[in-house]
């Protein structure tokens, strides 16, 4: 997502006027996610002077989850529109189909914060690169977010629309899983991950993967990192946010606790698989499940590369992820 649309999120996700609540958002954004050039405060203005029953609409949160997947479908220009039920309401998803008769495996796609499953941004790129590599993909649609940490308070929804995602790849006779998440859909998909004793997704790819602290230890994104215990592409931009760059060697130190335990456990069976997995060099500095990369010149929404983005998870999937059984429960 991007600057303007990052701060768009936030106007939108503040609380109704009576306070000085809207130029706290603001200005919170401006902070976090750098200063805006004088013609992309301009498109904000703009955006909100066009389209002000978006920011009504999100503030009934149930309600705009359904409206713009409405909106979604109705607009959809590639891609086959879904309706999937996490067990309370339906929610909105994107099937595209594998178009190289070479048949791969799924990936379930988790949007960002203030995005979308057909976003411009990193998704449309995405389903529309995969397809063409072997890959069927489902890109879903998260509950709406009042701030880029509330995902963990609606952890157990996402949780539930990714088993939903799973069932229907599963269901269409796609039994090897990919998992990728950008920005918050990166977050989430961590804990989804962390917390899973059986796996159902046997490979996972986090795009600007950022850190937060939850209120225990368990509950943070390192600490769900230890856990994690699949072929893991850790992928983000020189030019991202902050709080991802300042913590890619926090990210892959965490890994790497993991995948120490690992080969002293000799717990490597689900990633046999993996090129590296039978390098000896490579094993021996125990990064048999996790890679870390940096897109020279990209900043969070990857809109200067979206070719070397899909380039970079296309080239790993196909070492890491093709191919793989579904584990049997």
């Amino acid at each position: 997502m991007n600057y303007w649309h990052k701060s768009l999120f936030y106007w939108q996700s503040s609380k109704p006027a009576g306070s000085c609540t809207h130029a706290v958002s603001i200005s919170r954004c401006l902070k976090q996610y750098k200063t805006l050039a004088a013609h992309t405060i301009c498109q904000i203005i703009s955006c909100l002077l066009l389209f002000p029953a978006l920011a009504v609409a999100q503030s009934q949160n149930s309600d705009y989850d359904l409206q713009l997947g409405k909106s979604l479908e109705e607009n959809l220009t590639n891609g086959q529109a879904v309706w999937l039920n996490d067990g309370q309401v339906d929610f909105f998803a994107v099937f595209n189909p594998d178009q190289s008769r070479l048949s791969k495996g799924g990936v379930i796609l988790l949007h960002d914060a203030g995005s979308n499953p057909d976003s411009p941004e990193v998704i449309q790129p995405l389903r529309a690169d995969l397809q063409e590599h072997g890959w069927a993909t489902l890109s879903i649609q998260l509950p709406y977010l009042t701030s880029v940490s509330d995902y963990s308070s609606k952890q157990d929804v996402i949780n539930n629309r990714i088993e939903a995602a799973i069932k229907y790849l599963n269901n269409d006779g796609l039994g090897n899983i990919a998992l990728i998440g950008h920005g918050t859909g990166a977050m989430a998909a961590t804990a989804y991950l962390s917390a899973q004793p059986a796996a159902t997704v046997q490979s996972f790819v986090a795009i600007s993967l950022a850190i937060i602290e939850g209120d225990s230890k368990s509950e943070s994104t390192i600490a769900q990192i230890e856990k994690i215990s699949l072929p893991f592409l850790d992928i983000y931009g020189s030019d991202d946010f902050d709080n991802v760059i300042n913590s890619a060697r926090s990210r892959a130190f965490a890994a790497r606790i993991y995948s120490n335990s690992a080969m002293q456990t000799r717990e490597t069976e689900q990633n046999k698989r993996s090129a590296f997995a039978n390098n000896a060099a490579q094993s021996s500095q125990s990064y048999i499940f996790y890679r870390q990369a940096q897109i020279e010149g990209a900043s969070h929404d990857f809109s200067a590369a979206p070719y070397l983005l899909t380039q970079r998870i296309t080239g790993w999937l196909e070492l890491h992820a093709k191919g793989a059984a579904l584990s049997q429960r």
